[in-house]
């Protein structure tokens, strides 16, 4: 007659979640998962089985900025449509994608301007010479800055750039004399509606 092999107890703990199973040769120093909802592990002469734990849902920075970001839009489109003026003016901008003022004002949030060209070939250190900034946006850039130091990084001049009508460029003129045209440095900022803001700069 052959030996009987003692049959694998399973003990509880005094933890609910975790029991113990000893005396079994076909499980020791094995570990994994039973189906989905138990892991088993070997120690020492014993296995242990404990609930398989439940993974935390966390989200990056990164992912947290977005949310933040994509909240601050939404609320942003509210006040805009909810104000008949600005939903009007919102309403312009609607296209197949875009199909309501609410989307055209959240987009506008989401999306900050864009600065494709500091043309500086009129701009040669003289009072009225011409400085032309080509800006744009998804629905519509509203203001430009130009800022312009010498090649020591003192500030010589800043100020407002209009809109040309017929080209939509953005000009500045000088206002100031640079006697020092190389190495300064002229800086664009175009801003839309909601405020943001996007520089850029070329130096001479």
């Amino acid at each position: 007659m052959s030996p009987v092999k003692p049959t694998p107890v399973i003990r509880g703990t005094n933890n609910n979640n975790m029991s113990k199973i000893d005396n079994n040769p076909l499980l020791k120093a094995a570990s994994g998962m039973l189906g989905n909802t138990v892991v088993y592990r070997t120690i020492g002469d014993q296995i242990q089985m404990v609930n398989k734990p439940k993974k935390r849902k966390t989200i990056s920075d990164k992912q947290q900025g977005v949310q933040t970001n994509f909240l601050k839009a939404r609320n942003y489109a509210i006040r805009q449509t909810a104000n008949p003026d600005f939903k009007k003016l919102y309403e312009s901008g609607i296209t197949k994608k875009k199909g309501s003022a609410y989307m055209v004002a959240m987009s506008d949030y989401l999306n900050a301007p864009t600065i494709d060209l500091i043309d500086t070939f009129a701009y040669k250190g003289n009072v009225g010479d011409v400085i032309e900034v080509e800006a744009r946006d998804d629905f519509r850039v509203t203001a430009v800055k130009v800022t312009i130091t010498d090649g020591g990084g003192n500030l010589l001049e800043e100020g407002d750039a209009q809109q040309a009508e017929v080209t939509g460029a953005w000009v500045y003129k000088a206002t100031v004399a640079n006697l020092a045209v190389t190495g300064s440095v002229i800086k664009a900022i175009a801003f839309d509606r909601p405020g943001n803001s996007t520089p850029q700069e070329v130096t001479l």
